[in-house]
């Protein structure tokens, strides 16, 4: 497992190429589907111009896992999508991610 210093390290790298890219988040204008979630912007703390964080999502990467834990299957993620929205990994452990959906302000 990563250690705490490894993710603030990588969530640093994350937020600096994002904020050099100026990247936008991942926009849900139709169902989603695993392909979208693997080409799904990384920010780490970076904020994009006229985009509001609304709620984070604990989710699964390793694909194994299952219902009832505390991350969410890619499945359970998908279903809680909202059209219109946009969505960025903002972290990023060994086999989970934090999914920061944002909203246009």
């Amino acid at each position: 497992m990563y250690s705490l210093e490894t993710i603030k390290q990588m969530t640093d790298e994350r937020c600096k190429q994002a904020q050099e890219r100026k990247l936008k988040p991942l926009i849900a204008s139709r169902k989603l589907n695993l392909d979208d979630i693997r080409s799904m912007p990384n920010f780490g703390d970076y904020r994009p111009d006229g985009w509001k964080l609304v709620r984070e999502l604990f989710v699964d990467s390793s694909g194994l896992g299952q219902e009832g834990e505390a991350a969410l299957t890619i499945a359970q993620f998908l279903s809680e999508i909202k059209m219109f929205h946009g969505y960025a990994i903002t972290e990023e452990g060994q086999f989970q991610v934090r999914i920061s959906e944002f909203m246009r302000c």
